[in-house]
């Protein structure tokens, strides 16, 4: 088979390249990143298998098929953990405090950018390309899932984040 498809970012509709393409340096940034996390929720992952988007640097792992397809659409985020997901800046100012109350840190997630629309999928340009990406919240359980950016490089890796506290908060 020399026919190859190539997904395109969820973020920018532009194709995804290959996580093996990523040099050498970088990607010992991203595994230490990873490694020093010590997280059950955020292991370290095989480049080889992943892709990412050249122009957020986003990576995306296990999504390279075993026939060398990339496969990426908004269902990454159930990848990484199952549930209902809005846009942090969606919440309001009320719940955004009772889950800054119930977790250590938000200080390497995206907080700041604006967004009209709840639903990651509805993400306006100036979100999609902000560094770092957006940052989603599960509206039942309060668990983040959000992009960090790896220091020393221009990737991006998505991290999730549960409660300190149980989230009582009523679903959106």
């Amino acid at each position: 088979m020399t026919w190859q498809k190539v997904s395109l970012s969820p973020y920018t509709g532009l194709p995804l390249r290959y996580g093996r393409e990523i040099g050498y340096y970088s990607a010992e940034q991203i595994y230490k990143y990873l490694f020093h996390m010590k997280q059950y929720d955020n292991r370290m992952f095989d480049l080889q298998n992943a892709s990412f988007c050249r122009d957020t640097g986003r990576i995306f792992p296990r999504s390279v098929s075993f026939l060398d397809t990339i496969n990426v659409d908004w269902g990454f985020l159930q990848n990484q953990n199952k549930g209902r997901y809005v846009t942090w800046v969606s919440l309001s100012s009320e719940q955004q405090k009772d889950l800054r109350s119930r977790h250590e840190s938000l200080d390497r997630y995206q907080t700041e950018v604006f967004s009209i629309n709840p639903l990651p999928k509805e993400v306006e340009p100036e979100v999609a390309y902000a560094k770092p990406g957006p940052l989603y919240v599960e509206i039942d359980t309060g668990v983040l899932l959000g992009w960090q950016i790896v220091p020393g490089t221009s990737f991006e890796v998505l991290i999730l984040q549960k409660p300190i506290q149980i989230y009582t908060q009523k679903p959106l």
